[in-house]
């Protein structure tokens, strides 16, 4: 039995903590000073709360003192009925166990014979109406004989803490409510917010009704609220009536036009609210209202065509409906009513056309359908979804019907309208759709604890063949390659800071048995508090895409190269074009012809991929294609198929131009009488493909020759080019003869390893 004195240090004890608990509002922080004074004033090292979780059947330790970290805001308790503390929670009865070695009674959390408890004593926390909240419990290491006086005192502070647990919580969610509160009125910009008091002076000007009205906040606080009414209306009393209907009926539609401070119109759709006491008594107005102006000239404009409206409802797939919002009774209805319903108008507008139409909905969905068309006589606007059995073919369809009410002259509902959509084949879109998802590669998974998952996708485990138990918590690790497990990490470990988690890093795909790129991503799913409380991430293939920006960066290497080889021959062909150009004109019928020749090689290049390469029967064609009729007297013999260097063509090409352009203009093709023989031959040297050279014999026959001695016709630029130039850049050995009838070159340079076309064939 506790001594008079420690009577007077537990009451002293309960006064402090009273004061305490009046002067904080964290549960978290009135629960750990009740627990440390209780164990002050038991001479215990530990003391606990332990709040029920309905969900898990658990305890959770809410708080303490005493207790090695981890415990306290982690560690749960069974509720089974072997617990003490459930038997104390559901008895509403105080537990005493003086020595838990010799107790039957009850199996005790592991921690707790961890931390050396020897004796415990505990009593429910009851909130206002019996309810029980958890448990208050101290713990003592060394032998102790906690006796009723002991139990008297727990059940004292527990009652304290009860209602103090109440009402911190209900300050919270106070709190959270006032919150709500300023954020709507902060951000109700689209509405006119006035509060004005019982003699109608406004004493608030709130949400956008200085940017709707053009009044600011110290010029409206003071003036009468009809400052904002039309001057017909104030003439014609109309803010006084609607002040009188709003004392009278609670509230009063305030729907009209009203003036702004500049003295332009706005429309407003809204109310007046009369703000009374619990006692009824008169305290103020509230007038809300949205700024509608475009929509009431919106529906001035439509109402000027309403002849077009009402012929867009006959021709409308969708059904286009009104009803009396008295009896229900359909009063208008479109065609499509019809093709939907499989069944004709005049049937359906027949009798008691309400009940004829909730006769047609699936039974399932007769009631939502009836409460939803409540709800709109009531003002409200509602869609739902239902399903329909159409009587002619038994076949069921889906609908959506958006409802919505029409006012009267006097402000109240006086139709019913609404429009029904046929979503039959979007419902069997939706279904093909959610198939297709389930069948997707993506793989999406569930985390928590800053990357433990807790979930994956079927088609995680199908491409990793880890079962979904090995992959929970951080078993995910396994399927990645080892070099990236640290990387994944890291990012985890950075993820919280940055609000997202962002990695690339190789799975293991079990059925290619290897590892294949994925970008996995995760979004914080956080609580009220901006607390994370789990990830959600998706892991998605992106092996091909990485395959296909490696390529790509050869690509765009080798076109860069071939863009300097190109400006480098551009820049030659040019200073030796105009070095043999007799003048402007001149030089630019050259140059053309040459920059043509030098396009038809780039389109060549252009179509090719990274392992193809120009031939020369393509090279010469494209040549030859371009003589404008000359070609009947060219004859070509040669292998199909020759590939050329991709560093050779340009050059080559352009020597081939300069040949051809020296045949057209005095040549072979210039005199009726030439021909041109073009011959090539692929020759492999010491028999290897990769060792392989091409001869070109290139022969005019049947030419006039100038005479002797006279001036030279073309050729200089082209003959500068073969006998210099392709020796030089592609190491080639040519010949260059003007012989008795005609031109005779030769051109051997080295080629790509290739196979003809009949060696292809072959084999």
């Amino acid at each position: 039995m506790a001594d008079q004195q420690e009577s007077v240090r537990r009451q002293r004890v309960l006064s402090e903590f009273g004061d305490f608990v009046l002067d904080h509002d964290d549960v978290d922080d009135v629960l750990n000073e009740g627990c440390r004074l209780i164990a002050k004033a038991l001479g215990v090292d530990l003391a606990k709360v332990i709040e029920i979780d309905r969900d898990t059947e658990t305890g959770f330790v809410r708080a303490g003192i005493g207790w090695e970290p981890g415990i306290v805001g982690h560690e749960r308790v069974s509720l089974t009925e072997r617990s003490s503390e459930a038997f104390a929670i559901e008895r509403t009865e105080p537990v005493i166990t003086n020595d838990v070695r010799h107790e039957k009674r009850f199996d005790f959390p592991r921690f707790l014979i961890d931390h050396g408890v020897v004796a415990l004593a505990n009593v429910p926390i009851l909130l206002p109406g019996r309810k029980p909240f958890g448990v208050l419990q101290v713990d003592a290491r060394a032998p102790r004989n906690f006796d009723q006086e002991d139990i008297e005192f727990l059940k004292t502070y527990a009652m304290i803490l009860g209602p103090a647990i109440d009402r911190l919580h209900k300050a919270a969610a106070l709190k959270e409510t006032d919150e709500r509160l300023r954020l709507i009125v902060d951000n109700a910009k689209a509405y006119i917010l006035i509060v004005s008091d019982a003699e109608d002076r406004i004493t608030d000007w709130l949400g956008g009704s200085e940017q709707i009205l053009g009044w600011s906040s110290s010029e409206a606080i003071g003036m009468p609220s009809d400052m904002i009414f039309t001057p017909e209306d104030r003439a014609a009393g109309i803010p006084n009536r609607e002040l009188c209907g709003a004392r009278e009926r609670g509230a009063f539609p305030n729907v009209r036009w009203h003036q702004r401070k500049d003295g332009t119109k706005v429309f407003l759709d809204g109310q007046t609210i009369a703000l009374k006491d619990g006692a009824g008594s008169l305290r103020g107005y509230l007038k809300i209202g949205q700024d509608v102006t475009e929509r009431v000239r919106t529906e001035a404009a439509l109402r000027e065509s309403e002849e077009r409206l009402r012929r867009f409802g006959e021709a409308s797939h969708d059904i286009l409906w009104m009803r009396d919002v008295d009896t229900l009774q359909w009063q208008y209805l479109t065609p499509a009513f019809e093709s939907v319903y499989g069944m004709s108008r005049e049937d359906a507008l027949g009798g008691d056309n309400y009940c004829t139409w909730l006769d047609l909905i699936v039974p399932e969905d007769r009631e939502q359908a009836a409460q939803a068309t409540e709800r709109v006589r009531k003002g409200e606007q509602v869609t739902f979804d239902y399903r329909i059995i159409r009587p002619a073919d038994g076949e069921i369809r889906w609908l959506r019907d958006t409802d919505f009410p029409i006012a009267g002259a006097n402000g109240e509902v006086a139709l019913i309208a609404g429009v029904g959509h046929d979503l039959t084949e979007l419902r069997e879109a939706e279904l093909r759709l959610q198939v297709l998802m389930e069948g997707i590669p993506q793989l999406v998974w569930r985390a928590v604890d800053g990357g433990a998952w807790t979930w994956s996708s079927p088609q995680w485990g199908e491409l990793t063949d880890l079962a979904p138990e090995q992959s929970i918590g951080w078993g995910w690790l396994d399927a990645y390659h080892p070099d990236d497990r640290d990387a994944a990490r890291r990012a985890w470990e950075e993820a919280s800071g940055r609000g997202n988690l962002e990695v690339e890093a190789r799975i293991y795909h079990a059925a290619a048995d290897q590892y294949r790129w994925f970008q996995t991503r995760a979004a914080p799913v956080r609580d009220d508090r901006g607390s994370i409380t789990e990830w959600l991430g998706t892991s998605t293939d992106i092996d091909d895409m990485r395959d296909l920006q490696e390529r790509q960066q050869v690509l765009v290497a080798e076109l860069q190269h071939r863009t300097r080889n190109l400006m480098g021959v551009v820049r030659s062909m040019s200073e030796k074009t105009a070095r043999a150009s007799s003048d402007i004109p001149d030089f630019r019928d050259r140059f053309r012809d040459r920059l043509e020749a030098l396009s038809r090689v780039q389109g060549l290049l252009s179509r090719l991929n990274d392992h193809d390469r120009v031939t020369f029967d393509e090279l010469i064609g494209a040549e030859l294609e371009a003589l404008d009729g000359s070609a009947e007297r060219v004859s070509l013999h040669g292998p199909a198929g020759v590939r050329l260097r991709s560093s050779t063509v340009q050059t080559l090409a352009m020597a081939l131009h300069e040949l051809a352009t020296n045949a057209v203009k005095y040549g072979a093709l210039a005199q009726p009488s030439g021909k041109l023989r073009i011959q090539w031959s692929l020759e492999r040297q010491n028999g290897s493909a990769d060792d392989s050279w091409l001869h070109i014999d290139w022969r005019e026959s049947g030419v006039t020759m100038p005479s002797a001695g006279s001036t030279p016709r073309g050729g200089g630029q082209g003959r500068e080019l073969i006998e210099r130039a392709l020796p030089y850049q592609l190491k080639a050995r040519t010949t260059f003869e003007l012989s008795p009838d005609g031109v005779h070159c030769t051109i051997s340079l080295p080629v790509s390893a290739t196979r003809t076309v009949a060696e292809r064939a072959d084999g």
